[in-house]
């Protein structure tokens, strides 16, 4: 029976701290922002016109989920739809982390 009350405990414990960090839309814009300019930092090529094109394409790829998202909020979790170059991209907030879901 104790076993039983300190699972339950535990679980509340953990339920209520991913409730407390679950992340809102601007952790989720800060977010985008961030990786986009991370990515625009280490371009592919050497070349002055593949690192043009390099960050025009993270630019507008980042323009367009941030024109198109749609948060959802849910008790533990939040959960982003948005569209970029043609595709669907689903990411997933969960203890101030964000996760892009690969389906």
């Amino acid at each position: 029976m104790k076993k039983l009350i300190r699972f339950v405990v535990i679980l509340l414990v953990l339920a209520g701290a991913l409730a407390l960090t679950k992340p809102g839309t601007k952790s989720f814009e800060t977010w985008v922002k961030k990786e986009a300019v991370e990515k625009r930092s280490q371009p592919k090529g050497d070349d002055l016109v593949e690192k043009l094109v390099d960050k025009g394409v993270t630019t507008a790829a980042q323009l367009q989920i941030l024109a198109t998202y749609r948060y959802t909020d849910h008790k533990l979790i939040a959960l982003v739809e948005a569209h970029a170059n043609g595709k669907k991209i689903t990411f997933l907030g969960i203890a101030t982390f964000w996760i892009p879901i690969p389906f």
